[in-house]
């Protein structure tokens, strides 16, 4: 089975890679050959596993995303139809198309070049808003702010109901690298919350708060009942909404 990425492949492909840092980096977090990375950000069709290996790294909902399902032959009759499509074509219409497109990628190239070695901090903010449009917003807190999902707005409320001011999703730049915490309080203590189910997701949080280093406090909003999954980041684990309290107040 393969999947194809609808509207946004390539911006999907682009997060990955602007996420690990570059090219090289993401090959050895997916095991994924640099070939094919580039011809999924093309727009080539992503073999199953490596679809669900690329949502995981970037923390996606896979329902959020408009996918299509090919069959395993989808090459075969692609081909097919691209062979009688060129056979009807006449002229250098086709050639010419070509040109402009590459003309158009090598452009963009060279801009998201320029941004992140001139404006970095701009190319991120730039780059993190056309993520939250591309992913949308699944609840409003009472605040009137939109979050990810009913858990982020679940925290929020918590917060808001406690008194404590918060920062979504603000910008930090770390040991070289561009994080968007959930939620920041007073500069320095740094709440993330998910309810993902699965391991690989407490290793990728272990890795994130390394790099947050000693400036901030840091901790992990989950379901109590997800602990198991999530044991080795004890120390900065908030069982349920009902511990937010003690910790947010902290800083």
């Amino acid at each position: 089975m393969y999947i194809e990425i609808l509207d946004n492949q390539k911006e999907i492909i682009d997060l990955a890679i602007n996420k690990a840092g570059t090219y090289r980096k993401l090959v050895k977090k997916l095991n994924i050959p640099k070939a094919s990375i580039t011809r999924y950000k093309n727009g080539g069709a992503l073999p199953k596993d490596r679809f669900e290996k690329i949502i995981e790294f970037l923390e996606i909902d896979q329902s959020s995303l408009k996918i299509k399902e090919l069959n395993n032959n989808w090459k075969q009759i692609l081909g097919g139809k691209a062979c009688v499509k060129i056979k009807k074509e006449k002229g250098t219409y086709s050639n010419q198309l070509k040109k402009a497109q590459k003309s158009g990628v090598k452009f963009l190239v060279k801009w998201h070049a320029r941004m992140k070695k001139e404006h970095p901090k701009e190319y991120q903010l730039i780059q993190h808003e056309k993520f939250k449009k591309m992913l949308g917003y699944k609840g409003i807190t009472i605040k009137g702010e939109k979050v990810r999902n009913k858990f982020e707005k679940a925290v929020a409320d918590k917060l808001t109901e406690l008194k404590i001011d918060y920062e979504y999703e603000p910008l930090i730049r770390k040991k070289g690298k561009w994080f968007y915490p959930d939620f920041l309080i007073n500069k320095k203590v740094i709440i993330e919350c998910t309810e993902w189910k699965g391991e690989i997701k407490a290793y990728q949080l272990r890795e994130k708060i390394k790099y947050y280093g000693k400036e901030y406090k840091v901790f992990v909003v989950i379901p109590k009942h997800l602990y198991m999954m999530y044991k080795i980041l004890d120390k900065h684990l908030i069982l349920g909404l009902d511990e937010i309290a003690r910790v947010a107040q902290s800083g």
